[in-house]
């Protein structure tokens, strides 16, 4: 008897699938799956095409789909009312399936990015309430403004850099790094605790680079390592062309640098986003959402939509983003890296394995290209850092590496301001 041939009792499909067999009869019963065959004695036979059903019913309630769908998947409903009404996929059954599927992934997606937003904003209060119990923030003074970081963990200094992202974004990735490293993290110039002022100067990448190397000066006088995601990866590259000296180590992931794609059309589109920032935000989110693609999960074989209608942002959210788009994001993205210079800077250039054809990845492998390097795969997609924070770390430790820099840094913490 081969495996499809092969028969299975209810306990043993229980066992297999993590479903009560209590759970079996009742979706049996509901409609939820088709009833199985049955042995002389009356007792349920499974065979391996009912088990992989029943394992794909409970990813698909897992994730939220109706039942109802669900019992139009497994195939348990005849599906005449869907004849009735015209329905063109009621007549088959992969058709019908391909359409439940495609229409709960969006579904899913959705639900997802509502969790990403979600997560930024625990994140940032993570950061609140861990900043009062450790009273670990500090104020880096700058001529025409004030920097907040925080330091947490102990070992080697690793500085994670971003722009937009702050302490909040780096929150959860800080404290799975804390048990090997010292970590900093800190609110660009605009950001966070870090506010803007009337007087300040523009966030530029050499601004923000500028800002960074002073808090580097504030910790250690040796080469430091370095993390920067998204425009962060950006103000590393400046620093590294700026000072060389103390970029120890760098990992840069997927910084949008549009300049790298030869892609007139995306760039005018980007530029059209960020025109338009301060007086209508959120067109510029939306315009941005689309063009760059980063809030999506895409394997090798999938592409972003090319539109998914945002919702309404909140006052929070638009104020940031006039920021953020109007004024940040310009200078990194339209950014020309001197590939010349940072030939001499260990760098390690990376993207997130589920970014396949979106600006930012594309434009790390470019840069990759371009260096001669490599490009490592991190987990998640662009917001990988803070999304799925223990993997990320797990994958980032050993492109951290352990150097001769170790010894450095030892030694070579000076002061902190706090």
């Amino acid at each position: 008897m081969n495996e499809h041939e092969e028969r299975f009792g209810i306990g043993e499909v229980a066992a297999r699938t993590g479903l009560e067999p209590d759970t079996l009869r009742y979706f049996e019963r509901e409609g939820i799956l088709p009833a199985p065959q049955r042995d002389a004695a009356g007792r349920r036979q499974y065979v391996a095409a009912d088990v992989d059903l029943i394992r794909m019913l409970v990813h698909l309630r897992e994730t939220g789909m109706p039942l109802a769908d669900i019992a139009r998947f497994t195939g348990a409903e005849p599906g005449a009312s869907d004849q009735e009404a015209g329905d063109p996929a009621a007549g088959d059954p992969s058709r019908l399936r391909l359409e439940l599927l495609t229409a709960h992934r969006r579904r899913v997606e959705e639900r997802r990015e509502a969790l990403d937003r979600a997560l930024e904003v625990i994140n940032r209060k993570i950061v609140d309430y861990t900043d009062l119990a450790t009273g670990t923030t500090g104020v880096l003074e700058r001529p025409d403004t004030t920097i907040t970081y925080s330091v947490r963990g102990s070992g080697p200094l690793l500085f994670l850099v971003g722009a937009p992202a702050g302490r909040a974004g780096f929150a959860a990735l800080a404290e799975e790094l804390a048990g090997r490293f010292t970590v900093v993290t800190h609110d660009p110039r605009g950001i966070g605790e870090s506010a803007a002022t009337h007087t300040m100067a523009a966030p530029t990448p050499r601004v923000l680079a500028e800002d960074l190397a002073a808090l580097v000066e504030t910790f250690t006088e040796a080469p430091a390592r370095f993390v920067g995601t998204s425009g962060g990866a950006v103000t590393l590259l400046e620093l590294a062309r700026l000072r060389t000296e103390i970029v120890g180590a760098a990992v840069l992931h997927e910084p949008p640098l549009i300049t790298l794609l030869d892609d007139p059309a995306l760039a005018d589109r980007a530029a059209a986003a960020f025109a338009v920032a301060d007086t209508d935000p959120q067109r510029a989110v939306q315009e941005f959402f689309d063009l760059s693609g980063a809030a999506h999960h895409t394997g090798p074989d999938q592409k972003p939509p090319a539109h998914v209608e945002l919702p309404a942002l909140p006052a929070d959210e638009l104020a940031k983003n006039r920021y953020f788009l109007g004024q940040m994001a310009g200078p990194s993205v339209f950014y020309e890296p001197d590939v010349e210079v940072l030939g001499g800077v260990p760098l390690t250039v990376c993207a997130g394995s589920q970014s396949h054809h979106q600006m930012a990845r594309r434009a790390a492998q470019a840069l990759a290209d371009l260096l001669g390097l490599p490009l490592a795969e991190m987990p998640g997609n662009h917001v990988g850092a803070s999304a799925v924070p223990t993997e990320f770390a797990r994958a980032l430790v050993p492109l951290l590496g352990q150097s001769t820099l170790d010894g450095c840094f030892a030694s070579g913490v000076t002061s902190t301001s706090m």
